[in-house]
């Protein structure tokens, strides 16, 4: 239940509720006392050095050193809460029909596991992952968050995210909008309230009983005369109040205190808000904005005013920040040319600079995972409450394949994913790939032979696993078992292997 809407419905809910045995007996089935299950896709485009990111372990136990000399050593501190699956393909080009630009149908493609249109728009012909779980797990079912700095765009080239077939779901590029969502949630008013705060909602953000707050009705209720299955009702309805007081991520830091802890205020959200577009904006919307839209997604789980999250780093664009003077964009420089071109000669440093953007993302997701990993949540923290997920558009920006994904996941979900290890899924060598292949050296020219021809496993099945890690069912209450149109090179055929992949719950 959203806690807002509890709230505000309260003086009159509480009292009539338990006249109502059909909604008490659903709300008893489905409430859970625990901190809630998230999802977070934190995605990057043009896929990275793959040879590099990879770390050599492709099963078993990681350790802090596991990803010494690799892309990935700033997760290291973080060892223990990671999942690094390995031998994923994303389904971009498994519609055998379609055979037009493959950034189009590996985005397309990437989180709705379905073809996409032959029109113009080249959209999705499925609802996306991020609303599939949203409809279930976030309260009132409302639409996710989909994030993105510096500038929003409904190009096939930069939507990952769709409402329903057909329909790209815009992101919000400004934070300010997200913080303004947020604000209605806490604030600073008095006891009595504000026209900004009502006064429950200012009691309850100080630790007080939602019961407290009707104690006096409550009470003269309890006195009416009344059968004793009447009493038992109101008993059982006041259990049921308490319960729900627990459901959700820490409500009592839902605060402007919280906010301010976390580097959310009116200001520094202003401040982070100044870029955006493609101009001179861009290197503030990309670390300012990047790392405020970080801290209000903390702060959106720590209110629980949002359970599914997508943020989102646009990818033609010149990295020109934080030490980082390119002159070429990030999607030129994967193709290894420096341009839009397929082949031809290598751009002066490419290589270095590839490792510079790869790097630098590294940075960011281990930001993101530090944060989270910050904040307590009953018995744990947001981390270990959420399954955090590193997905790219491709594997090897020059191969341009999806397959030998490059993923990691950090979070538990709750205890349900297996932490701590890299899980093989292919249940054969997978190896890292060959992004060095071209233009190291004295080889200057541009060549296609940067991919790897392993790593096939079809991506549903992670998607899967995902959905029952945060709490997803089916219709009957059993576990989801298939995600997506089709799961293999004939989109006619459906989803031929269904279910999850135990090896990747904590389980397995």
């Amino acid at each position: 239940m959203n806690r807002r809407i509890f709230l505000r419905g309260l003086g009159g809910a509480a009292l009539a509720a338990p006249l109502l045995s059909s909604l008490r007996e659903k709300s008893v089935k489905g409430q859970d006392a625990e901190a809630p299950r998230r999802l977070v896709v934190f995605f990057t485009h043009n896929g990275c050095l793959t040879d590099r990111w990879y770390p050599a372990l492709e099963d078993g136990a990681l350790t802090a050193d596991t990803f010494t000399g690799t892309t990935l050593a700033p997760l290291s501190p973080y060892a223990s809460k990671l999942l690094l699956p390995r031998g994923f393909k994303s389904l971009n080009q498994y519609g055998t029909t379609q055979t037009i630009d493959p950034h189009d149908q590996a985005m397309g493609s990437k989180l709705t596991c379905a073809t996409i249109n032959d029109d113009t728009t080249r959209y999705a012909t499925a609802e996306s992952l991020d609303h599939t779980i949203a409809k279930q797990i976030n309260p009132g079912g409302v639409d996710p968050w989909v994030l993105t700095v510096g500038s929003a765009s409904t190009s096939i080239k930069e939507v990952i995210s769709f409402s329903q077939p057909g329909t790209a779901f815009p992101a919000t590029a400004n934070p300010t909008t997200i913080y303004n969502q947020l604000t209605g949630l806490f604030g600073t008013g008095s006891s009595t309230g504000t026209s900004t705060t009502p006064a429950a909602d200012y009691h309850v953000q100080r630790g007080k009983s939602v019961i407290d707050l009707v104690k006096q009705d409550l009470g003269r209720y309890q006195k009416l005369k009344m059968s004793s299955q009447d009493l038992k009702k109101v008993s059982d309805w006041l259990d049921l109040l308490r319960t729900t007081e627990t459901m959700g991520a820490v409500p009592a830091a839902c605060a402007a205190d919280a906010a301010t802890q976390l580097g959310v205020t009116s200001d520094t959200v202003k401040a982070a808000s100044g870029g955006g577009g493609f101009g001179a904006g861009l290197a503030t919307a990309f670390t300012a904005g990047g790392d405020m839209m970080q801290n209000l997604m903390a702060l959106g789980m720590m209110c629980d005013a949002q359970r599914v999250m997508l943020l989102t780093y646009p990818g033609y664009v010149t990295f020109t920040w934080d030490g980082m003077m390119h002159d070429a964009d990030h999607h030129g420089l994967s193709h290894r040319n420096g341009s839009v071109a397929v082949g031809g000669t290598c751009h002066a440093g490419v290589l270095d600079m590839l490792a510079q953007i790869d790097n630098w993302f590294a940075g960011k997701f281990a930001r993101l995972v530090g944060l989270l990993d910050s904040v307590t949540e009953g018995t744990g923290t947001l981390l270990d409450n959420t399954a955090t997920m590193w997905l790219q558009e491709l594997s090897d920006g020059n191969a341009h394949n999806t397959n030998n994904l490059p993923i990691l996941i950090a979070g538990g979900a709750g205890g349900y994913l297996k932490t701590g290890h890299a899980v093989n899924v292919e249940g054969k060598t997978v190896g890292g790939g060959n992004s060095d292949g071209d233009c190291s050296g004295t080889d200057t020219s541009v060549g296609f032979n940067t991919g790897s021809s392993t790593g096939n496993v079809p991506i549903n099945k992670l998607y899967v696993t995902l959905m029952n890690a945060v709490g997803c069912r089916q219709a009957d209450g059993s576990k989801v078992t298939a995600f997506g149109q089709f799961d293999g090179k004939d989109a006619t055929a459906g989803i031929t292997n269904p279910g999850e992949f135990a090896s990747l719950t904590s389980a397995g």
